[in-house]
């Protein structure tokens, strides 16, 4: 009977802790306020495409091709839907891919599914996520296939990542979501199909970065006193660092490289000087991430400075192999622009200077048959950078070389004549 009593006590004891730990967690994070940076952003009319929120290269995981994805909205029986579609930047051909009602805060996403499970473009709708997989047929015409998923309570999900399965996070709460699907990320090689179940773990994200399907690795930012700290974890939820420590400290973006298998991004450099006039940040990267030391490479330190309309600077990256690229834009204290890239084994080089940069810049590679357009001598794909400059009030979406050439302006097949 004594025996029972203790085991009784010391459960409750060890409940009552647990229950004391986490409400203290919640109460911390909800105190911490959030950082005011604001991520590079779209958002510009087109009398073709409606409200653009987002314009990416098309992955060449779903088809080598030289189009762009255009992510839009309208207003459609008084409610706001989502268009996205493929434009080809040689011709200016556009096809609508997918319509669907638009979703609060994931309006302007984008996301291609790992090329090792399904080859699909990832948006979010109001009430889950939409998967688009192109196909063409023997005509070279082009078809899309567009299925929702809807997902409970996914209305209020506020940052995500799909590989296969899905990885969010929902606005005022502190739980990191898992839904997972019935098909694995690797799934020839596997013998038996895994449970389908979902997942939920106390990790107070404030947002997911990148879900790395060949190491079985999950990133996601919290909010700490620091600021906005880098965490990693297993797939099972088991903390990859001692003492659940952060990969990186005081983060102003991150985001996944373009084959997924390790994350980029813009950190405060904590040796800058205190005054907020003198901050720089710090370009790193991390490819195969699955220890406490990670292979972090400190490629450059830019100013901080936003864009004209106030967002940090933008970066993005292509892989290939060993191989890589990242472009990144960096401002002065009159946010005037300039584009960067730092390339595997080289140093970082100023490619364009004294532009009216702003928002989001992609890189990607690709080949380009249109004559006008250089491409690299004996290089398969060229890599081409797609960025935005305001001119005049107008806004320009160019693409130029990894020179820094002009070789494309898409202004006209966005929103039409506008000389």
């Amino acid at each position: 009977m004594v025996q029972d009593m203790k085991k009784y006590f010391m459960f409750f004891f060890t409940l009552v802790v647990l229950l004391a730990t986490a409400f203290t967690q919640l109460s911390t994070y909800k105190a911490l306020p959030k950082p005011n940076f604001r991520e590079p952003f779209l958002e510009f009319t087109s009398s073709k495409f409606g409200q653009i929120k987002n314009i990416v290269w098309l992955d060449n995981s779903i088809l080598t091709e030289n189009a762009v994805l255009v992510l839009a909205t309208n207003l459609k029986d008084d409610i706001s839907y989502s268009y996205l579609s493929y434009l080809d930047v040689a011709t200016g051909k556009s096809t609508l891919l997918a319509e669907f009602p638009t979703h609060q805060y994931l309006e302007d996403v984008i996301l291609f599914a790992s090329p090792f499970s399904e080859k699909s473009i990832i948006t979010a709708y109001r009430d889950g996520v939409v998967k688009t997989t192109l196909s063409r047929d023997d005509k070279q015409n082009l078809y899309p296939k567009q299925e929702l998923i809807p997902i409970d309570g996914f209305n209020e999900a506020n940052s995500m990542d799909f590989k296969g399965n899905l990885y969010y996070s929902r606005a005022n709460d502190n739980l990191l979501y898992v839904k997972n699907f019935e098909q694995g990320a690797f799934p020839f090689f596997e013998t038996n199909s895994p449970a389908n179940q979902d997942m939920t773990f106390l990790r107070k994200p404030y947002q997911v970065i990148n879900a790395n399907t060949l190491d079985r690795t999950l990133t996601y930012t919290t909010l700490t006193s620091n600021g906005i700290d880098l965490y990693s974890m297993a797939f099972d939820g088991m903390p990859l660092t001692i003492s659940n420590n952060p990969l990186v400290i005081k983060v102003v973006q991150a985001q996944a490289i373009e084959d997924g298998y390790g994350f980029i991004g813009m950190s405060l450099n904590n040796d800058s000087p205190s005054s907020a006039n003198d901050q720089t940040l710090n370009i790193f990267m991390v490819r195969r991430n699955r220890s406490d030391n990670p292979n972090m490479l400190k490629l450059d330190t830019i100013p901080f400075n936003t864009d004209p309309l106030g967002a940090v600077p933008a970066v993005s990256s292509t892989t290939y192999n060993q191989d890589y690229s990242l472009i990144y834009a960096s401002y002065d204290a009159n946010h005037r622009g300039k584009l960067k890239i730092c390339s595997y084994e080289q140093e970082p080089k100023v490619i364009l200077e004294d532009e009216n940069l702003f928002g989001p810049v992609n890189i990607a590679r690709k080949s380009i048959p249109d004559p006008t357009i250089p491409v690299v001598k004996g290089d398969f794909r060229s890599k081409y950078i797609l960025y935005f400059t305001i001119e005049n009030d107008l806004v320009r979406a160019k693409i130029c070389d990894e020179q820094g050439k002009l070789v494309k302006d898409l202004t006209e097949m966005l929103i039409g004549n506008v000389n």
